[in-house]
């Protein structure tokens, strides 16, 4: 005779307890400090419930009057049989059964993907990696200076407006760790935001000079669809760290997220294309020719061209 039971708090804190042998029979339950199972749950009853333990080594569970009652998955309860991983819910705490002899599952690993995220919390990683984003963001605001004035107040915004809000989204993503998990993991989810923030700004370098040198690439959609495989994997990582569903459960979400909003970027662009608008949008942002394999145009060059251009189209509107 036995039974093991799995107690889940309020607070999502969880307790195992062995009843190898009872001697009377009986394992009383409740909030009294003489019961077997002793729940320190405000909403259970003194003296609760109790298990009758059958001479075939049968459960029984039987509700005294408590003020509650109890259920067995959503089913309210006054006297029901219990088998193997059935649960009960007593007040808020959650109790589940099992007979000794249930095959528990393989011990986690400690090298897949999801605990080395979660190891992903040092201190000294945040920092490197605090100092890695502000030294691309700096990289950045030099290589498209274009000679605007800047002072240090609007230099502060810059880049208190690129950490703002990744710092307020890992707060949220900590705050569902917190209630699915029972931790916050508030410094795995930062890393991983301020190592996305690095590769966002790394990657548009290669990327601009690829596209400027070969000017049949579609810059627009290359874009969308690199800035969608980093959004891609930072939720697969926060997935991962955040919740417990499985593997294949986060790759799937994580797969089909960009997808569903780079469909969403490709009917508005579609439904805005110049074909469809009565006036037509004009597309003259100038970028700073950061890698230039080719000849090109500097903003300077193009204003001093500008009288000419404007001459241009008044002869073509005379």
């Amino acid at each position: 005779m036995g039974l093991i039971i799995e107690v889940t708090g309020d607070t999502r804190t969880t307790r195992l307890e062995n009843f190898r042998s009872v001697a009377s029979g009986l394992l009383s339950i409740g909030r009294a400090r003489d019961n077997d199972l002793i729940l320190d749950d405000p909403y259970v009853d003194p003296y609760h419930g109790q298990i009758i333990f059958g001479e075939t080594g049968t459960w029984l569970y039987q509700d005294l009057g408590s003020e509650n009652g109890s259920k067995r998955g959503k089913e309210s309860v006054n006297d029901c049989a219990l088998a193997s991983t059935d649960v009960l819910t007593l007040g808020k705490t959650r109790l589940q059964f099992f007979d000794p002899s249930h095959q528990v599952a393989p011990a986690l690993s400690l090298h897949n993907s999801r605990q080395r995220l979660m190891s992903f919390n040092t201190w000294s990683t945040s920092g490197a990696l605090l100092v890695g984003a502000i030294l691309t963001l700096a990289l950045n605001i030099y290589l498209n200076y274009t000679g605007e004035k800047l002072d240090a107040g609007l230099l502060m915004g810059i880049f208190l407006g690129a950490f703002s809000l990744p710092l307020i989204i890992s707060a949220a993503w900590s705050l569902l760790a917190k209630v699915l998990c029972g931790r916050s993991h508030f410094l795995s989810i930062v890393n991983v935001a301020l190592l996305a923030l690095i590769v966002l700004e790394l990657y548009q370098y290669p990327f601009i000079g690829l596209a400027y040198n070969f000017p049949a690439i579609d810059r627009g959609f290359l874009g969308v669809l690199l800035n969608l495989l980093v959004f891609g994997l930072y939720l697969y990582a926060t997935l991962l760290i955040c919740t417990r569903l499985k593997e294949h459960t986060n790759k799937l979400i994580a797969g089909l997220v960009p997808v569903v909003i780079f469909c969403a970027y490709l009917v508005i662009q579609i439904s805005t294309a110049d074909e469809h608008n009565n006036a037509p949008n004009y597309n003259g942002r100038l970028l700073a020719p950061v890698v230039l394999l080719r000849s090109g145009e500097t903003p300077d060059e193009f204003i001093q061209r500008l009288p000419g251009i404007f001459d241009d189209a008044d002869e073509l509107i005379d």
